[in-house]
């Protein structure tokens, strides 16, 4: 289970969240008493944020996931894991970003084995085509929500991780 940050940016929030899903619980649910073990393997998932002022603000730059990493090895919960999201706000919502956002995740895994082992993976958003198109368009392979990269470029982009890993 993956808790993305909050819109505000808030680590706290987000490993709290990681903590509730990662512990057991009981609860009534129509008449039922149900208990569930927690999931241990619950992690974070790098989003970034909006500013005071409704701009969108990156939280995967190298001293971001120092920060992170502190916070996870601070806390108490069992994974001390994010995977970045590299669109949404981190990107600004501009899709080819996450090309060079990706690659810039990988290099702060590289300097620094403490981001090593806190960052396990990237999430990014790809589809047929690039872009994106309002609901009812006529572009097929084309996203109608985020903006997305094109199958051509993400296939790219995983083989240059790849190279690099």
């Amino acid at each position: 289970v993956g808790m993305k940050n909050p819109i505000s940016g808030s680590l706290g929030v987000m490993i709290n969240s990681i903590q509730a899903a990662g512990s057991k619980h009981a609860f009534l649910y129509r008449g039922w008493e149900v208990v569930t073990r927690g999931n241990p393997l619950t992690h974070g998932v790098l989003r970034g944020y909006k500013k005071s002022g409704g701009q969108d603000a990156s939280n995967c730059g190298y001293e971001d996931l120092l920060r992170v990493k502190d916070a996870l090895n601070e806390s108490n919960v069992a994974c001390k894991s994010v995977i970045v999201d590299v669109n949404h706000s981190n990107s600004g919502k501009d899709a080819l970003r996450q090309i060079d956002l990706s690659l810039d995740v990988l290099k702060s895994r590289f300097l620094n084995p403490g981001i090593r082992e806190t960052v396990r993976g990237l999430m990014i958003e790809s589809y047929l085509e690039d872009g994106c198109q309002p609901v009812g368009g006529d572009r097929f392979g084309c996203s109608i929500t985020d903006p997305c990269l094109g199958w051509e470029k993400t296939e790219r982009l995983i083989a240059d991780i790849a190279d690099r890993v």
